[in-house]
């Protein structure tokens, strides 16, 4: 077989050793453009969950809503806050239910409150703390639930600073999804899809 001998400035080089030369540089830039879209995805996926978890502001701000919230008992002698954790409480996992006792002038945390919680499911009472006393003012609530709808979560205040006082409540909306099935992580996916790439490519070019 005839080999053709190309120049290259002042030297002569066999052609199918350029070739050789020319598809070796041209898989490997190709590997390493592959490598840098996976890198570019992965990397870029937690800040656009961050972003887009729930898709739109509006989305954001009513669950923002329904996780942070602060009313006024009925009687107006105190403020409370409700915080879930998650934020979007659901059938699979446990909710935490944090909540605060603040001062209604200053918003400040108030110590020494005695309190009652209680969850409701419609007109039904499903769970109920009976009259505990918190030193510090805040407390943490775990519960599990077990269908999704909206519920009613009420905190009952009976003492401020180990005065008995007329019960006065604060209610709270908490809305709860199903338990959903774990999604293909979009990342393995790239990955799979680019190692299938570069398996085709070295066929084509065998």
């Amino acid at each position: 077989m005839k080999i053709s001998l190309i120049k290259i400035g002042k030297n002569l080089i066999p052609s199918n050793v350029l070739n050789h030369v020319i598809v070796t540089g041209v898989k490997r830039l190709a590997l390493i453009g592959i490598a840098s879209v996976i890198l570019s995805v992965v990397t870029a996926m937690p800040s656009y969950e961050q972003i887009c978890y729930g898709c739109d502001d509006s989305s954001r701000s009513k669950n923002n809503a329904q996780q942070n919230q602060v009313e006024l008992t009925d009687k107006g002698s105190i403020k409370v806050g409700f915080y879930t954790d998650p934020a979007k409480p659901n059938t699979s996992n446990q909710t935490k239910f944090s909540i605060s006792f603040l001062n209604k002038d200053s918003g400040l945390i108030q110590q020494h409150i005695d309190y009652k919680v209680f969850i409701k499911k419609g007109t039904d009472q499903i769970f109920g703390i009976p009259v505990t006393h918190t030193g510090q003012g805040s407390v943490t609530v775990p519960f599990q639930f077990t269908d999704a709808r909206t519920y009613q979560i009420v905190v009952e205040v009976d003492g401020i600073l180990f005065q008995p006082i007329t019960p006065e409540t604060a209610t709270f909306t908490v809305g709860v999804e199903s338990a959903s099935a774990p999604e293909f992580p979009f990342a393995i996916l790239v990955l799979l899809v680019s190692v299938a790439s570069v398996i085709a490519f070295n066929k084509i070019r065998k």
